[in-house]
């Protein structure tokens, strides 16, 4: 493995030791009868919960990996696709301070195996007023799925509009966050980031969008490239949920991305999202549930030839009929622009997933889906993949 993945899996090891090593020693001062009170709550002050997920997928496909442009860890190749394994841990600091850290490793295109470091942050809650602050590495809060890691995702590979206008990683970023959690008989909650874009290494790399590279002074995979906001990065969020019962649940929100891009001029990214969710037993544990995804995001690329703006939207109907049995069907939607060469592309995704529950925290699922592409100037591709997953933790702080 290069070396440059080293630090990676260091903080991977750090994680793994201090996550088992802290559980050992709660148990060890649980079951001294003679501590002192003083040293309890010591134990207390600092608690670690470790979680990991692992994401495989094996099928084929007709789409062409080095020409259309795919998700850093959707599965691209025919036979074993080594999505990603996710070792992270929650982070407790006392009653007022939390926060997450998480390392995936994964394997892409015939390449070795390689690490990163997604996400590691601090928050400290509960301050006056009902705010939140966050700092550190952060998944931005945009939109409907970029804020959630490989193992949340609905399918086995992430929305065409997230790759196109957020990144092949989605966007993550170095920086702060502050919430407002407004008071009000809804849950509203209103975020304001700060920060620099995280640039993935295989996202410097000449990888494309659509099509091969032009003759201009920057190629339009470049272009492409260069678009996204990479400086002085500003994130705004709202988001609020609410619902008439417990049986009937809807969140919207609304989102705006800005920064610097390669061009050190301007790119805007605003999007809206909307989740409508059904229970048939409200909060309760089983019965069917149907939920209802949408996502529209738009873009205002300035650079040095004038500029360009596209747009996307996707919308997904997910159906638990049976109890861990999930029936989902996705459309997708990206707008063409002639300059860079980024081609109109539809998709249609249907599938069926299966969860398994192990027990002691552990959890698994195995997933059929199938892909049909649409893109204009290039015709239709088909792939067909069948993942499995597993899941061992409890759920992530955010």
């Amino acid at each position: 493995m290069n070396k440059k993945y080293y630090p990676y899996l260091g903080i991977t090891s750090i994680i793994a030791s201090l996550s088992f090593s802290a559980t050992t020693e709660a148990e060890e001062n649980a079951n001294v009868i003679n501590k002192s009170t003083s040293s309890n709550k010591q134990v207390e002050a600092i608690r670690l919960e470790p979680t990991l997920h692992l994401r495989l997928a094996h099928g084929n496909t007709t789409l062409p990996s080095d020409e259309v442009e795919l998700g850093g860890h959707d599965p691209s190749e025919d036979n074993f696709n080594f999505q990603g394994f996710e070792i992270g841990a929650n982070i407790y600091l006392g009653d007022y301070v939390s926060g997450f850290a998480t390392v995936n490793t994964y394997k892409t295109d015939g390449s070795d195996f390689e690490s990163e470091f997604e996400e590691g942050f601090l928050k400290l809650t509960d301050l006056p007023g009902g705010f939140e602050l966050r700092g550190g590495r952060m998944l931005a809060r945009l939109g409907d799925q970029n804020a959630r890691h490989l193992h949340a995702w609905d399918f086995a590979d992430a929305n065409m509009t997230n790759v196109r206008f957020l990144g092949e990683e989605g966007f993550a970023y170095d920086g702060g966050e502050l919430t407002w959690l407004i008071p009000t008989s809804w849950q509203d909650a209103l975020s304001i980031g700060l920060g620099s874009a995280v640039v993935h290494d295989h996202e410097e790399e000449d990888h494309g969008d659509e099509e091969a590279g032009g003759e201009d002074e920057h190629g339009h995979n470049e272009e492409a490239e260069m678009a996204r906001p990479e400086k002085n990065i500003v994130v705004i969020r709202y988001q609020t949920q609410f619902g008439p019962s417990d049986f009937h649940r809807f969140q919207v929100g609304g989102s705006f991305l800005t920064g610097d891009n390669g061009f050190d001029m301007t790119t805007d990214v605003y999007g809206a999202d909307f989740t409508y969710t059904w229970r048939q037993n409200g909060f309760e544990s089983g019965g069917q549930q149907f939920r209802w995804r949408t996502e529209w995001i738009m873009r205002d690329v300035e650079n040095d030839e004038g500029g360009f703006d596209d747009s996307g939207f996707n919308t997904a109907l997910l159906w638990e009929f049976k109890e861990n049995w999930e029936a989902g069907l996705r459309y997708g939607y990206l707008e063409g622009v002639s300059d860079p060469e980024l081609a109109e592309r539809q998709r249609i995704s249907p599938s069926l997933t299966k969860k398994i529950d192990f027990g002691s925290d552990l959890t698994g699922l195995v997933r059929l889906q199938y892909n049909h592409d649409d893109i204009k100037g290039h015709g239709t591709e088909d792939s067909i993949w069948l993942q499995f997953g597993f899941d061992w933790g409890p759920g992530e702080v955010r």
